[in-house]
C-alpha cells in the first residue's frame, strides 16, 4: 500500500462502518447508492449523502462519519 493509498483504505473503511451503524435509517436505495459510491471511491459523495439523511431526521452521525468527513475535508 503506498502512502497516496493509505487515507482513501481509511475513508472507505470508515464509510462503510458508519453505513453500517445507520443503515436500517434508510431507505433501501439510499443505502444502495452510499454503498456504490464508497465502492467507486466517490467520498465525498458517500459522505453527503448519509450527512444529508441524517441532519433531515435529525439523527447523530456515527462517529466514524465524522472522523471520515475530518479526513475528506483535509484531502481537499
Amino acid at each position: 500500500m503506498t502512502m497516496q493509498q493509505e487515507p482513501y483504505d481509511e475513508i472507505e473503511r470508515l464509510m462503510r462502518e458508519s453505513l453500517a451503524q445507520v443503515e436500517k435509517k434508510f431507505s433501501e436505495q439510499d443505502r444502495n447508492d452510499v454503498a456504490e459510491y464508497i465502492e467507486f471511491g466517490e467520498y465525498g459523495v458517500a459522505y453527503e449523502l448519509p450527512t444529508f439523511l441524517l441532519d433531515k431526521e435529525q439523527i447523530a452521525y456515527p462517529e466514524a462519519l465524522k472522523v471520515a468527513g475530518k479526513i475528506i475535508r483535509r484531502r481537499h
